[in-house]
């Protein structure tokens, strides 16, 4: 574990996420992206603490919202007058809303670990 609750209210500023039951379920789909989008290189890493930490929450809140919020539906569009809402359907752009998500979460990762090497593929 990574993050906790706490973290993710006080220092990171979450406010999505209202309930720590449903924090620690997402937090852990989060670690385990980002624990494979680095190769594991996450877990030792003191110099960059804090942008991980970032990372998982900002991960965290596009889980909440993809998955959990509505029952996982994005609003497409909302009539207030006739109270008419329609939803996203399960595909963008040809993707599964999975693999939609995974893309999400990796350019998460590439906003706040872009420059640290974590993200790197090769040989060191």
């Amino acid at each position: 574990m990574l993050v906790d609750y706490s973290y993710y209210i006080e220092d990171f500023g979450g406010e999505k996420i209202s309930s720590e039951s449903d924090f620690k379920r997402i937090r852990n789909l989060a670690e385990t992206h980002l624990c494979n989008f680095t190769f594991n290189r996450i877990k030792n890493d003191v110099e960059n603490e804090h942008l991980i930490k970032s990372c998982i929450c900002e991960m965290c809140d596009t889980i909440y919202d993809m998955t959990l919020k509505d029952g996982g539906k994005v609003k497409k569009s909302e009539n207030t007058d006739g109270y008419s809402v329609s939803y996203v359907t399960e595909r963008i752009d040809g993707q599964d809303t999975e693999k939609a998500l995974e893309n999400k979460l990796y350019r998460i990762a590439k906003v706040y670990l872009g420059n640290t090497g974590l993200l790197y593929r090769g040989v060191c």
